[in-house]
């Protein structure tokens, strides 16, 4: 009896430290579940955040390049230099919303854009309360032996609605395309001049104006890739400048590559990132 007496408290602690021990492996299980499920919703990218870079050209509403003649009242300073017409454009933040986990959703985000207008002859930008114009610079007039750089720049900051489809989980090893819209406000514009004098001297002319763009973009959009890299094409919707009779037909057409930052490096790197991620889960606990 007595030493029926002595297993009864033996056995009731190991009871509890076995139920202890069960709640533990359970609430670890648990968590690391919690764990997978964190994973799994990060692994749901968009193709947005990263660098553009790219041309750009001037189009009429009949999707052409030519702006003089009676048609388009002979402004033919829009046939914009399209080699050295560039468009830069920061894309930082992004946010897919999964239609079907990572094959189909929608990606918005945030973005900030540059885009120049160089010209094709050396023409001078000018405008007033109902039109943007341009006149041809006097080079001898005003002393000057050459123009290197004369260009238009706007600056906006801009958001996407975007379609995506990919093939794979694995951003990495994924074909995507994606298609929507782009909005945007600029906040910033300005014509610059670059050249030299007949005596030498160099000069930089900046004229910091609004020149009648329009305050607000709206672009079709369209993006296709592989991984970290791809192509980019926007058009815009929206007129470049309020409507007037000399700018009511300007549409720029972007064009160029992309580079999705947060699909570079080395992808077993990204997975054992993921395997500390868990450990340390595991250790809090």
């Amino acid at each position: 009896m007595k030493l029926f007496k002595l297993l009864i408290p033996v056995l009731l602690l190991s009871s509890n430290l076995v139920t202890g021990q069960d709640s533990k492996i359970e609430g670890s299980n648990a968590k690391s579940e919690d764990v997978e499920i964190k994973v799994k919703k990060q692994s749901y990218e968009a193709h947005w955040a990263g660098m553009d870079i790219g041309s750009v050209i001037l189009m009429n509403s009949e999707f052409g390049t030519d702006f003089s003649g009676e048609t388009w009242l002979d402004n033919p300073w829009w046939e914009n230099d399209i080699v050295n017409s560039s468009t830069l454009s920061f894309n930082m933040f992004e946010y897919k919303l999964p239609i079907f986990k990572q094959y189909l959703g929608l990606t918005t985000g945030f973005g900030y854009r540059n885009t120049n207008i160089e010209f094709r002859d050396n023409y001078r930008l000018s405008y007033d309360e109902d039109n943007v114009y341009a006149q041809l610079i006097n080079l001898e007039e005003e002393s000057i032996s050459e123009i290197k750089r004369n260009y238009l720049s706007a600056h906006y900051l801009t958001v996407p609605l975007l379609l995506e489809f990919a093939t794979k989980v694995k951003g990495k090893k994924s074909f995507y395309f994606n298609t929507g819209v782009i909005g945007g406000v600029r906040f910033a514009s300005s014509t610059t001049l670059k050249g030299k004098y007949a005596n030498g001297d160099k000069f930089t002319n900046l004229r910091r104006a609004k020149y009648n763009l329009n305050p607000f973009l709206l672009d079709a959009s369209f993006r296709i890739g592989y991984g970290a890299f791809g192509l980019f094409g926007t058009y815009s919707l929206s007129m470049m400048f309020k409507r007037a009779p000399y700018t009511e037909a300007v549409h720029p057409l972007r064009i160029g590559i992309t580079w999705n930052w947060h699909y570079s490096g080395n992808g077993k790197e990204s997975a054992s990132n993921e395997f500390d991620f868990g450990v340390e889960e595991e250790i809090d606990l």
